[in-house]
């Protein structure tokens, strides 16, 4: 009798609990003066420790630089999970016309880390080409328009390129990603 109690007592309070589970809530988010309801895929697989999130191949930043940027989207991940991916490629890497297509199998190859793409995000940036890519999957579109991203690119990517400060200006388009993000859920 007090097992089974205590059971449906459990059962009671769980089912009561205020929290919602993020994968089930429903966020509702004003475009173009109509509401939209966005519900949360399944949730995916965290980025494992051992798997970098950003990648300096062309070694714009030193290696604390590179350790804060990936410390930034591990922290951004857990709190709304959304993966982001940041790579730098050198112009002897990639060509010009190609940064796009490379950004897009990159995306696609983390899929093999979390399962899927939905719910995640892949900046690339090369100085060697001064330019800077995003792709992300189709969850995260719902989050951020496409116009949204390439105002990043536009506003904070390449003038850092330009000017030499590549990671102040990676830093503050990533939080700018991020914000637009946070901002577009609510």
């Amino acid at each position: 009798m007090f097992r089974t109690v205590l059971l449906l007592t459990t059962i009671v309070a769980l089912s009561c609990n205020s929290s919602k589970n993020l994968n089930s809530q429903v966020h509702k988010r004003d475009a173009d003066g109509r509401d939209v309801k966005i519900k949360y895929p399944q949730q995916q697989t965290a980025t494992p420790q051992n798997i970098n999130m950003s990648y300096d191949f062309e070694q714009l930043f030193t290696a604390a630089q590179n350790k804060q940027i990936d410390s930034l989207v591990r922290v951004f991940e857990k709190s709304n999970l959304i993966s982001i991916k940041v790579v730098t490629l050198p112009a002897d890497n990639i060509t010009s016309g190609s940064l796009e297509n490379n950004n897009k199998n990159l995306l696609k190859e983390w899929e093999g880390v979390h399962g899927n793409t939905d719910k995640a995000l892949v900046v690339s940036i090369s100085k060697g080409l001064n330019k800077a890519a995003i792709d992300y999957g189709p969850f995260v579109g719902k989050l951020l328009s496409r116009s949204e991203a390439d105002q990043i690119i536009r506003n904070q990517l390449l003038p850092g390129l330009q000017s030499g400060n590549v990671f102040g200006s990676t830093w503050k388009g990533l939080n700018d990603l991020m914000d637009t993000i946070r901002r577009n859920i609510k």
